[in-house]
């Protein structure tokens, strides 16, 4: 399964916590990145995928290692996919991309990958006290990205979408002379049409929890391959 515990036993073991303390188009906002206002203090330890993307279903983990994964209450049944967070402990700072779901986690207990846990405490302590922040309009340098899960036809349609930066609010597609059909997203994050959205191609409007919305075309009815497009976000 995803998870390959590391740390988990031993760190129950540790106690030194740091204290609690109008709709864009395509191409507008601003392009920065800056961590959200409010920060949640909690704790970390570390693991590491044993394959694949997580929860999230992501064909594999971010090029460079930094990832985590969230309580059930964070992860918020894939809502927070994609989405990256700051996280601050006694070493330092550094930013992760959400790519799973930590299950035996309480809200405020997030599991870094071991190569993020080296940024911010020493991996030997285990457990440490961190606080951590959505970040807002992180830098991808990378389009977006679609992939249709095995099993997609005419008739049944799932669709991930990869490298879109800020968290997804919805994702809808439409065929040729078709109207905008909005899909459902799973708690795998792919985005589920039940009774299919034809034999495409297809245009695929993404918006995301800053509302920025573009648009891509020509993403085909191909299972188990990666689209890359020209799209980015923002």
């Amino acid at each position: 399964m995803r998870r390959l515990p590391i740390v988990l036993a031993a760190a129950l073991a540790a106690t030194s916590l740091l204290p609690a303390s109008a709709m864009a188009r395509s191409g507008e906002g601003t392009g920065k990145t800056r961590a959200s206002a409010k920060a949640t203090s909690g704790k970390a330890t570390f693991y590491e995928l044993q394959s694949g993307g997580g929860n999230c279903s992501y064909p594999s983990p971010p090029a460079g290692g930094l990832y985590v994964a969230l309580s059930r209450a964070e992860y918020r049944a894939a809502a927070a996919c994609g989405g990256y967070l700051t996280v601050t402990g006694p070493k330092g700072s550094v930013q992760v991309k959400v790519v799973d779901q930590c299950p035996e986690c309480a809200a405020g207990h997030i599991d870094l990958s071991r190569k993020a846990f080296a940024r911010v405490a020493d991996p030997g302590k285990g457990m440490v006290g961190v606080s951590y922040s959505r970040a807002a309009n992180p830098r991808i340098g990378k389009p977006l990205s679609f992939r249709v899960k095995e099993g997609s036809s005419q008739w049944w349609l799932a669709l991930l979408v990869v490298d879109h930066g800020n968290p997804l609010a919805s994702v809808e597609v439409k065929s040729a002379g078709g109207t905008w059909r909005k899909l459902a997203r799973a708690d795998y994050n792919y985005w589920i049409a039940e009774s299919g959205a034809g034999k495409g191609p297809f245009a695929v409007r993404v918006t995301d929890t800053r509302g920025h919305r573009v648009t891509a075309n020509r993403v085909r009815l191909t299972p188990s391959v990666v689209q890359r497009t020209t799209t980015k976000m923002y």
